[in-house]
């Protein structure tokens, strides 16, 4: 048996283990050409070849079920299929993990904006220029409080989770500008939760423009109108015309907190003509 290999041995040359060799024995991959009277299984040097294409294939990411059936009439035409298919997953993981890391960097983006505000003074607004946007959007169902906020926004959610990863780009509310103006603010108003650039078609989508908007930090709940006013005094203070509706932009929730606060931490962006 001088010319054979031991099953450490060869686990050993593939940087295997015993067990998983035994295993791939079991699942008809690969067999010893020899077992002794005591089990022991031993291996021909013409073995290692097969041996070190399955450890490739498996360090692709091919599934040893596949590889099973790929050796069984295994050929050039047969591989090329194979790994053809496999690119093909592959780039479908890629695209999904993608995905998750712009979800990731979205979120950051988020607590950035949030942390960066322990740096401004609270409730003092500033303009800020902010790009183009897309949401979904539900009016608030009636009547509104905190626990009908949460199943408005809920059912938002849901409409993501059919189509897409959990949203990543934040949530808010918007307030219609014509309700603001006749006095109204609340009628219209409702949730959103804005999509990420990869989102599917989704129903009831609005796109929020592009423009300067006159924003400012606060600590409350989207349906207290106290600091959309404080903001639009300031808008009219400052000579500046509103253009569009209000978004209130939720950076950190409730989640956040323990005692000191009870509402979620906010950005309001009104969008002004300079």
């Amino acid at each position: 048996m001088k010319s054979l290999i031991s099953i450490s041995e060869m686990a050993k040359l593939h940087g295997l283990t015993r067990q998983t060799l035994i295993y791939y024995d079991e699942i008809d991959l690969f067999k010893p050409i020899r077992v002794d009277e005591k089990g022991y299984r031993y291996y021909s040097n013409y073995q290692i070849p097969y041996l070190r294409e399955i450890c490739f294939l498996k360090s692709l990411g091919v599934g040893l079920k596949e590889i099973v059936a790929h050796f069984h009439g295994r050929c050039p035409k047969k591989e090329m299929t194979l790994l053809e298919k496999h690119k093909e997953s592959v780039l479908h993981e890629i695209a999904r993990l993608n995905k998750i890391r712009e979800a990731i960097n979205q979120r950051i983006n988020i607590y950035e904006e949030a942390v960066d505000a322990d740096t401004m003074a609270m409730q003092e607004p500033f303009i800020r220029p902010i790009v183009v946007r897309q949401a979904i959007f539900k009016e608030y169902i009636q009547p509104i409080n905190k626990e009908n906020l949460h199943l408005t926004l809920m059912s938002l959610w849901r409409e993501i989770f059919k189509k897409e990863l959990v949203p990543s780009s934040g949530f808010g509310s918007i307030i219609k500008m014509e309700s603001i103006l006749s006095g109204e603010p609340l009628q219209g108003a409702g949730s959103c939760i804005f999509l990420s650039p990869w989102s599917t078609e989704h129903s009831n989508t609005v796109e929020i423009p592009a423009s300067h908007y006159a924003c400012m930090y606060k600590y409350g709940m989207p349906y207290d109108m106290t600091h959309i006013k404080k903001l639009m005094d300031w808008i009219q203070k400052n000579g500046y015309e509103l253009m569009g509706d209000i978004i209130d932009v939720c950076l950190l929730d409730t989640t956040f907190y323990k005692d000191q606060h009870s509402f979620d931490f906010c950005m309001l962006q009104a969008p002004v003509k300079l």
